[in-house]
């Protein structure tokens, strides 16, 4: 789609009066980042980096943006392909979670200064030009759905090659885009390649004027299962919850909590052979809510009161697992610990579903070959959501009375063993037809000449 010289005109004006906010509302951005700081401390070290100073020089890398941990999850077969490569990479995020998990997860790369780690800059024009100058960067990879638009014009200006790889956009945005169509295209048309999820998102991007689009999947369907987590898991289903039904409401979102509150205390007053695990997806939600099962049977146990919260699964003693012998509800208040939530159980429903955040991705669920649930909420895993729900593997319910009723049909399903036989075997071949996107992705590197084989 191409727009004439008034809207670019227009975009122009909107992009520079972005700029100057950013530069009036910079000092609120600092007590943001203090604020957050009070109750995780890693936001205020390494603040300098937000403002484009960087102890580092690391030139000539192929530079990734995962904006927050999920991102840099889901982007982990993608860093792993090109540092076999032999690409040195520098990756950007704008989370401390995201940061800290890198570095945890190639801390000998990072020694061997294959990879360096930072927060990427601020918004602001002349910080991402000393970013770019202090790193030099060979390409800019950016990740999911995230268009930043200085990072992108800055960038573009400086002749570095953008890639915008796994790019997602829910049907929700383009939508609402579609009303200013200018201004999303003024970012979309200055990447040189976009790599798409599916078919539906690579269709929006080339209505904004994409210059070559293509799909690649998603390497969530590639993503390596924590056997340390999965085999704690099944210790704990075998010793204590083998005569239960398991029930995980993973990654429960704000607006939610009461809703699946009032579920868990309706099926645990008909059921009591049901179990649940509930996991709050945001961290500030892991010491709130408790409260809504006060006064009623369930008894709830925290994950942080069972063992050692950063305990290693590797060398967990399967005794203090016995701790849930007299509870009815095991409470995540872990970060990073969903796989062990969802192994342990019969069945997944996954949250921000329900309050129209688009859902937590199910491709997790899929990998262990569970039964999944989610809301009506689903615009943020558009792909593969409709895709499951076309094969039939995936249920969505429109809301708390159905998915009440889907839960009790789960558990007389299992209980009277008439459960579909060919579901796991449907899921377990779902999966694998997803699989490749990393490939896709080398591929068109290569093949667009931003990489060039190394064959060393």
């Amino acid at each position: 789609m191409k727009f004439n010289l008034k809207k670019k005109i227009f975009a122009s004006i909107v992009f520079n009066l972005y700029q100057f906010l950013w530069y009036l509302f910079l000092p609120i951005a600092l007590l943001y980042f203090y604020y957050r700081s009070i109750k995780e401390p890693g936001y205020a070290s390494n603040l300098t980096e937000r403002l484009s100073f960087y102890k580092k020089d690391f030139k000539g890398a192929c530079w990734c943006h995962a904006v927050s941990l999920g991102e840099f999850r889901a982007a982990r077969p993608i860093f792993d392909k090109l540092l076999l490569n032999g690409e040195k990479l520098l990756i950007t995020t704008l989370t401390l979670s995201g940061k800290r998990a890198a570095q945890r997860q190639y801390h000998k790369e990072i020694n061997e200064n294959k990879m360096v780690i930072v927060y990427a800059p601020l918004e602001i024009g002349f910080m991402f030009k000393r970013f770019l100058k202090n790193f030099n960067p060979k390409c800019c990879i950016i990740l999911e759905c995230d268009l930043w638009p200085v990072m992108i014009t800055t960038t573009c200006k400086e002749k570095i090659p953008l890639i915008f790889a796994q790019a997602h956009y829910p049907e929700k945005g383009f939508i609402r885009d579609k009303k200013f169509p200018f201004l999303k295209a003024s970012l979309i048309e200055k990447f040189d390649l976009v790599l798409s999820k599916s078919e539906r998102h690579k269709k929006r991007f080339e209505y904004f004027g994409a210059k070559k689009v293509l799909i690649m999947g998603d390497t969530r369907f590639e993503q390596q299962v924590p056997l340390d987590q999965i085999n704690a898991a099944l210790k704990l289903k075998k010793r204590v919850l083998k005569k239960y039904f398991t029930i995980c409401f993973a990654s429960i979102g704000k607006q939610e909590f009461e809703i699946i509150s009032e579920i868990i205390r309706d099926l645990s007053d008909k059921h009591k052979d049901i179990f649940f695990v509930l996991v709050p997806r945001h961290p500030n939600d892991f010491s709130k809510h408790k409260m809504l099962f006060e006064g009623c049977s369930i008894k709830v146990k925290p994950r942080s009161e069972i063992v050692w919260i950063k305990t290693d699964f590797k060398i967990c003693n399967e005794k203090n697992l016995e701790d849930l012998n007299n509870a009815s509800l095991l409470w995540g208040d872990s970060l990073g610990e969903l796989n062990f939530y969802m192994a342990m159980s019969d069945i997944v429903f996954m949250g921000d579903s329900l309050n129209n955040e688009g859902s937590h991705n199910i491709i997790e669920p899929f990998a262990l070959q569970k039964p999944v649930i989610v809301g009506p909420s689903i615009w943020g895993i558009e792909y593969p959501a409709l895709e499951a729900l076309d094969v039939g593997i995936l249920k969505k319910i429109s809301g708390r009375k159905e998915l009440s009723s889907a839960l009790v049909s789960a558990y007389h399903d299992k209980k009277s063993n008439n459960a579909d036989e060919n579901q796991v075997k449907n899921i377990k071949n779902f999966y694998k037809s997803n699989q490749g996107a990393s490939d896709l992705f080398m591929d068109q590197m290569f093949s667009n000449k931003f990489l060039v084989l190394n064959n060393n």
